[in-house]
């Protein structure tokens, strides 16, 4: 059929009720919506359903929920992603982050293909076609600095909001795509940026070292003035030294005033901000 890729063809059955589910708007859809279409009772609609994932033409997300993963050459899930995110993490408390934020906060305009969800239990990614849903976790009580980011004008989904994005880039660059990467988007978005939020914010961060790389990075990009005795007034006590980037090799001169090492070289840092 027109509306599935060739190589997948359907019978005249399968096609009315994918392309009624299509018509609809529900990618994703529930195993009521394709008992009605179908016209069947639950037992014979879940075979139904069973037989097109094995197939390729749906994805079970969870029990009873599917998303059709191709219209076309359209693969669903390049929309759908953040309804995804949130299906998957269910009845748990959840919100998502770090480069999966930064995408949704306009941060960084780079494909996805991994999406990140923070969720106060430990559980295994799931991969769906091309994308991995990994999960992240965290304590209840770091359940903070979080929005709300309508994704259709029905569906929202919880996500850090710009400045706890910041921070949680700054601490994990690694589920960021790197220390440059953050950098790139602090200065993309520095007129959004809520500078006193953020100072607020980094005192109730819980981890000293994202407070050094935050004042180190906006002092070298002359943003945050009033964020910087803040900051600094934040981290006095304490002597340990930290790499820029928790990711590379122990090397480099030191900032004392950061307590921070400088393992990686600032002027292509900054080119790459600027350049």
């Amino acid at each position: 059929m027109e509306n599935l890729p060739a190589a997948k063809t359907l019978g005249p059955v399968s096609a009315r009720v994918i392309n009624t589910l299509i018509e609809h708007g529900k990618d994703i859809f529930m195993l009521n919506d394709a008992c009605e279409i179908y016209g069947r009772g639950k037992q014979e609609t879940t075979q139904f359903l069973r037989d097109l994932v094995d197939r390729g033409i749906l994805a079970r997300l969870k029990s009873g929920v599917f998303l059709i993963l191709k219209t076309g050459q359209e693969n669903t899930q390049l929309s759908n992603w953040p309804i995804l995110a949130r299906m998957l993490a269910g009845a748990d408390k959840y919100y998502i982050s770090h480069y999966s934020a930064m995408r949704l906060q306009g941060m960084t305009t780079h494909p996805l293909t991994t999406v990140t969800i923070t969720l106060p239990k430990k559980r295994r990614p799931k991969k769906i076609q091309d994308f991995i849903y990994q999960f992240i976790y965290t304590k209840p009580n770091h359940f903070w600095g979080l929005s709300e980011y309508w994704v259709t004008r029905q569906e929202k989904v919880y996500v850090s909001d710009l400045e706890r994005t910041i921070l949680d880039g700054l601490d994990r660059p690694d589920l960021c795509g790197g220390i440059k990467e953050i950098i790139r988007g602090i200065w993309s978005k520095q007129k959004q940026i809520d500078w006193g939020k953020l100072a607020d914010d980094a005192k109730r961060y819980h981890n000293k070292a994202t407070i050094k790389r935050l004042g180190f990075v906006l002092e070298i990009l002359n943003l945050g003035e009033t964020c910087l005795p803040l900051l600094k007034n934040m981290i006095m006590m304490r002597k340990d030294y930290i790499l820029l980037d928790p990711n590379g090799s122990k090397f480099g001169k030191y900032v004392s005033h950061w307590r921070l090492q400088l393992n990686m070289n600032i002027d292509e840092l900054k080119a790459s901000v600027w350049g």
